[in-house]
């Protein structure tokens, strides 16, 4: 090992202004977007010629672009980034600077609005570019001083310039490209494969191959290029790329590309089975469940088959994996012999993974197949019960002690979250008709869900395994990092997202105090039992 490839305390201590950067450089563009697209009232392509509109557009978004790919070219090569950045954070003057550019880009929020001239374009224009430009730089000399900016540029310019470039081209590929995906060939072959499919199956229908439409009666469904699977596809090749890359370590390249092909074709394969699904569905006289429920959710339903199933076939076909580590390594140090994998009922990460996808898939399937899913929530209860069941002997060795303070702290999310009023939902209670001893066992089964089951699937998932994963290197910046991401993405689960921000904050923070994923589990049942006995005693499960 070379001096200059030595480990760098200093660097290891300037992760957190990076994370800084990375930060304000979100914000930022965010803030802008967000003020210049969806709060003043300005209407661009009323006032200025489209020409402009497009163009101001279109940096914003090449300006997102060229981060993305600068920090893509970052997860490949490293050790670069690593010598570059080894002194971020030691000046905090170009913050100011950053600051300045911010203020700049955003001193045309003060004259834009409908009726403005064009005659204030050029000035308008310069703010932007000035203020962009006094942005980036900012951030830049922020993380790394000038002398190393100008030392990495001359050693990977060969690499850095055609990353810059096709960061920054993006926006123009895209919209010279945008005519393949009107992708008729695939949706021409997704047509008659459904059309087979139902005539297979014995249904007469019309068929109109010029319109893609298929149907018979009052019933009919069009197979439009947005139908292709094209978008299935896509996240099918994205989930790919991100377990490769999470999981490269295990993983033996390049057979394990082979997931790419098979992914492709499962996923082409199962939108002809969503598309012929909603058909005789429809067919059969649910045309609402068919268009309102199955439609809607039928897609991620089939992503999600397909993205598990991708993962069994990496995990369970034995070239696709790389050897288990020698001794001296992870395995026995008498034998020589390499240490074997835990069965699946006591794998430690299958626990915190397994019972979360059965709880999401439950979901799914009640949505895509029923028109009333919380009526049919007793059965998810089952199912969730049974995926934890299976993996009993993890969750007996977890230090199941309450800790009155985290218990505390789940207590006062709970009261937040019903203190915020909520409206209750129109139309059937998501118990729909039930009665009498029927409709007694459903209280209590969703009971049983909200506070137990739920509170420790998604706690051991969230906390317990993407929390982890998140936090990339050592110190309280990726800490705090990771626990942000995780709040945002147990938000996304939830309607009322903004208080379930907040929880998963206090969840993470519950769980970090004392090293016990445990803590969270109490933290989230003391809320959830808060939250379901109000929403009980005011008969408005709409809280929940």
């Amino acid at each position: 090992m070379t001096a200059t490839d030595s480990p760098d305390p200093l660097a290891a201590r300037r992760r957190p202004a990076l994370v800084i950067a990375g930060s304000l450089l979100v914000a930022e563009l965010a803030l802008i977007g967000l003020l210049y697209k969806h709060v003043i009232d300005f209407t661009c392509l009323d006032n200025w010629p489209p020409a402009v509109c497009g163009g101001a557009s279109g940096a914003l978004v090449a300006v997102y672009c060229l981060a993305a790919a600068v920090a893509l070219m970052a997860l490949v090569r490293p050790a670069p980034f690593r010598r570059l950045f080894a002194e971020a954070g030691a000046r905090t003057a170009p913050l100011l600077l950053n600051a300045a550019g911010a203020g700049i880009a955003l001193l045309p929020v003060a004259v834009m609005h409908d009726g403005v001239g064009t005659g204030i374009i050029p000035a308008i224009l310069s703010a932007w570019s000035v203020g962009m430009a006094l942005i980036l730089s900012g951030l830049a000399l922020y993380a790394a001083p000038l002398a190393r900016w100008r030392g990495f540029v001359g050693a990977e310019a060969s690499r850095l310039l055609p990353v810059a470039a096709l960061g920054l081209g993006a926006p123009v590929l895209a919209v010279q490209i945008r005519p393949l995906w009107q992708l008729d060939g695939i949706a021409d072959l997704t047509f008659r494969a459904v059309a087979g499919t139902i005539e297979g199956l014995g249904y007469a229908v019309n068929i109109y191959p010029a319109e893609k439409a298929i149907g018979a009666g009052d019933f009919y469904i069009s197979v439009a290029p947005v139908c292709s699977g094209v978008e299935g596809i896509a996240l099918v090749s994205i989930f790919v790329t991100i377990y490769l890359w999470l999981f490269r370590h295990d993983l033996r390249f390049p057979r394990v590309l082979l997931l790419y092909p098979v992914g492709i074709a499962a996923s082409a394969a199962f939108n002809v089975v969503r598309i012929s699904a909603l058909l005789v569905i429809g067919l059969e006289g649910n045309p609402e469940l068919a268009v309102g429920g199955f439609h809607s959710h039928a897609g991620w339903l089939m992503f999600t088959l397909v993205a598990f199933g991708l993962i069994a076939l990496a995990q369970t076909v034995p070239g696709l994996r790389r050897a288990p580590a020698a001794s001296g390594e992870r395995g026995s140090a008498a034998g020589g012999t390499a240490t074997p994998a835990p069965r699946l009922r006591e794998d430690p990460i299958a626990a915190r993974i397994l019972p979360f996808a059965v709880f999401m898939f439950s979901a799914l399937l009640a949505q895509a197949f029923s028109q009333s899913p919380g009526v049919v929530y007793p059965l998810r209860v089952l199912a969730m019960a049974a995926a934890l069941a299976v993996f009993w002997p993890v969750l007996f060795r977890l230090a199941w002690r309450v800790d009155p303070v985290a218990a505390g702290a789940g207590v006062a999310v709970g009261m937040v979250w019903v203190a915020v009023p909520v409206a209750e939902t129109d139309g059937l209670p998501p118990y729909g008709d039930l009665a009498g001893s029927a409709l007694v066992a459903w209280f209590v089964l969703r009971g049983v869900g909200t506070v137990v089951l739920v509170p420790v699937i998604e706690e051991l998932f969230f906390r317990g395994y993407l929390e982890r994963r998140l936090r990339l290197g050592e110190g309280r910046a990726w800490t705090v990092a990771a626990a942000l991401a995780t709040a945002i993405l147990f938000a996304a689960l939830h309607d009322r997202w903004v208080l379930a921000f907040g929880a998963g904050l206090v969840f993470s923070w519950a769980a970090l105090r004392r090293g016990n994923i445990t803590d969270a589990i109490a933290a989230h049942a003391a809320s959830n039992i808060v939250v379901y006995g109000a929403a009980v005693a005011a008969g408005n499960l709409a809280m929940i």
